[in-house]
């Protein structure tokens, strides 16, 4: 008895893991394939159309976190389990990786670290897409929660183009600094942050560049200040730890 006792748990892992791969094992792939083909095909598409390398390079990174937001939360709300959820949706930042690896072996723009900054970018967006979506318990209802959350994503990685009304409504009640809604609008978008990692290896910073005062109203009432890699990192974490502690508490209370 002693020794059933003891070779249980580890049976039951292994079958927890084989149902695992059966039910989310060939999305999963699948989902790792597609961000591999869309991501490296932005780079070397654009490498081929005799775009230079650092352009390239830029063109592949934003594709990716792009594709990160709206593949990520997609890719969960399709598994009907935690685990599977995290499999599907996690996996879509791991594949990243490959571009990474890709940029940092054939280009001099992204450094080893650079490219683990990049990554831990791309797995805060991912893993807050998860949690969103493990909100709810329906189908439907998940990916409704996934179309929420990549919405909610790109609004943010939008952010230069619709912050001008909301500076320009704090300006004029006189109420708020605009200064603190630019840091803030900066700091949240996971775009300025991936090219604050590349600003020691690009000409520029991309964020503070001349044509984005142009094309933006976001410098025209406060200058975009310095952006730090980590602090799209931190706000989405912690996005992702509050649904998931939410969604805890709530399934808890239900279970009682």
């Amino acid at each position: 008895m002693i020794a059933t006792g003891e070779s249980s748990p580890p049976r039951a892992r292994v079958g927890t893991l084989r149902d695992l791969l059966r039910r989310d094992g060939w999305p999963a792939m699948a989902a790792a394939l597609a961000t591999m083909a869309v991501e490296l095909g932005v780079f070397l598409g654009a490498l081929a159309f005799g775009i230079d390398e650092r352009q390239s390079a830029m063109a592949s990174l934003a594709a990716g976190v792009v594709w990160v937001s709206l593949a990520a939360p997609a890719m969960a709300a399709g598994s009907n389990t935690g685990l599977g959820a995290l499999l599907r949706g996690g996996i879509v930042a791991d594949a990243s990786a490959v571009l990474l690896i890709v940029l940092w072996l054939a280009t001099p723009y992204v450094s080893f670290l650079a490219a683990v900054k990049i990554y831990c970018i791309y797995a805060a967006l991912a893993l807050a897409g998860i949690a969103a979506v493990r909100c709810a318990r329906a189908p439907s209802a998940r990916f409704a929660l996934a179309a929420v959350a990549a919405i909610v994503f790109m609004t943010a990685l939008a952010s230069p183009f619709w912050a001008g009304g909301v500076l320009s409504a704090a300006k004029a009640t006189g109420r708020i600094d605009p200064a603190i809604v630019t840091s803030r609008v900066v700091h949240a978008n996971p775009f300025y942050c991936i090219w604050s990692v590349l600003a020691d290896h690009m000409p520029y910073a991309w964020h503070q560049a001349p044509v984005m005062y142009r094309i933006t109203y976001l410098g025209n009432y406060a200058a975009v200040p310095p952006v730090t890699w980590y602090a799209a990192v931190i706000i989405y974490l912690c996005i992702a730890g509050i649904l998931a502690a939410t969604n805890l508490l709530r399934r808890r209370v239900g279970g009682l």
